[in-house]
């Protein structure tokens, strides 16, 4: 093996001579800087709020409906449902056996009148039965065939709550029937009035 050695004199003139060369060389360039594009960034950003906030709102809304007390739903009754249940109240009451017809007529005619005030919103438990069949005229509510059994039937309780009049067995069978019927007929219907 042959040792190569360099002396310093040699050494400086390669140096040399490569510099001579290097001259027509550049320095390197810095790297390129390219504008920062953030909107990524923000989108991001902008993800993560929103999911922030529907998540405490979630978490608010469901607190405050535990802390809610539950709402009982009440069920109102229609009038018709008060009427029937006020019809079997006075038939086990048994005033007819008492012999206590002019009350029966009451109780009756009351029925009736509280049952279309009820439905209809008329003030027929105030009026007397004149001033009732007046309003009536004016109202399109009932048809003519209600108005005009509606009339018979207050007419015939007048008689014996105010005259003293002894209804048989039948007429009073036929004034429950009635009252009843007027009832059924003027009932709301589901999906109706």
């Amino acid at each position: 093996m042959k040792k190569y050695t360099l002396s310093l004199t040699t050494f400086l003139a390669v140096l040399t001579a490569n510099f001579s060369l290097a001259e027509g060389l550049k320095d390197i360039k810095p790297p390129v800087k390219f504008p920062a594009d953030y909107s990524v960034i923000f989108l991001v950003l902008g993800i993560i709020v929103v999911i922030l906030l529907i998540s405490i709102s979630l978490w608010f809304l469901k607190k405050r409906y535990k802390n809610q007390p539950e709402k009982k739903q009440t069920y109102i009754k229609p009038a018709h449902e008060i009427a029937y249940e006020a019809f079997k109240s006075l038939e086990e009451r048994n005033l007819l056996k008492a012999g206590k017809i002019k009350e029966f007529y009451f109780e009756l005619s009351n029925i009736i009148r509280y049952y279309l005030e009820n439905r209809f919103s008329y003030r027929a438990p105030e009026m007397t039965t004149e001033e009732f069949l007046n309003l009536l005229k004016e109202s399109s509510r009932l048809n003519d065939s209600q108005k005009n059994i509606l009339k018979t039937f207050l007419t015939h309780c007048d008689l014996v709550k105010f005259a003293k009049y002894g209804p048989t067995d039948i007429e009073i069978a036929q004034s429950l029937s009635i009252g009843k019927e007027l009832i059924d007929q003027t009932k709301l219907r589901q999906g109706k009035d």
